[in-house]
């Protein structure tokens, strides 16, 4: 009888062992794809760039041949595009693997997650104000190509003040912009500091 209960006592004891081993993995799991799914919509948005940037400068560069834009500078900006993108996917997807999330890769994770928002910060600081000179330096070339030797206020021809709305525009399209590119930083900051967080309080357990 004793051995009965005893063999029934264990086979209870397998089960529930079981059960709590199952338990961590569907956990680990759900961690796993909690922590990759923070991750997605970095990856989503820099796809994003790679279809939408090419399409933009095809368009700034047909404005720019109507508007005297010289194309160094339209070249520059190009070439500034291309190694922006470069660094967006240097810095946010190619560090990051899936098998980082794994339990035994979380601690070197979180360091690499820290690596990448100090690198992120220093790209978007030089990355605002390089394209706050370019737009400069466009101004300045919008304005000595065609106002030259106009009088803005005193003869304000459909040209001049189509150039002049055209100025108005772009500089609110960097402002509005500037404030997109500090939202995304942060709503990318905010997405590493989750996850270094949930990295945290699972090493905290174990």
């Amino acid at each position: 009888m004793k051995n009965l209960d005893f063999e029934q006592l264990k086979s209870q004891m397998a089960m529930l062992d079981k059960k709590i081993s199952s338990q961590e993995i569907v956990n680990d799991r759900l961690i796993r794809e909690s922590m990759k799914d923070k991750m997605s919509w970095i990856k989503k948005y820099i796809f994003g760039e790679l279809i939408l940037v090419p399409i933009a400068l095809i368009i700034w560069l047909g404005l720019s041949i109507h508007i005297h834009i010289p194309l160094w500078l339209t070249l520059i900006m190009a070439i500034g595009c291309a190694i922006d993108i470069y660094f967006d996917w240097k810095i946010n997807i190619t560090p990051i693997k899936d098998n980082d999330f794994d339990r035994q890769n979380l601690i070197e994770t979180a360091e690499k997650l820290r690596k990448m928002k100090r690198q992120r910060a220093t790209q978007t600081i030089v990355g605002i104000v390089t394209v706050l000179l370019l737009f400069a330096a466009i101004g300045v070339a919008i304005y000595l190509n065609n106002f030259r030797d106009a009088y803005l206020l005193c003869n304000p021809s459909m040209w001049n003040s189509a150039l002049v709305a055209g100025c108005i525009g772009m500089l609110i399209g960097i402002v509005a912009g500037t404030i997109c590119t500090v939202k995304i930083f942060k709503k990318m900051q905010r997405s590493n500091d989750k996850i270094i967080q949930q990295i945290e309080e699972i090493n905290s357990e174990i």
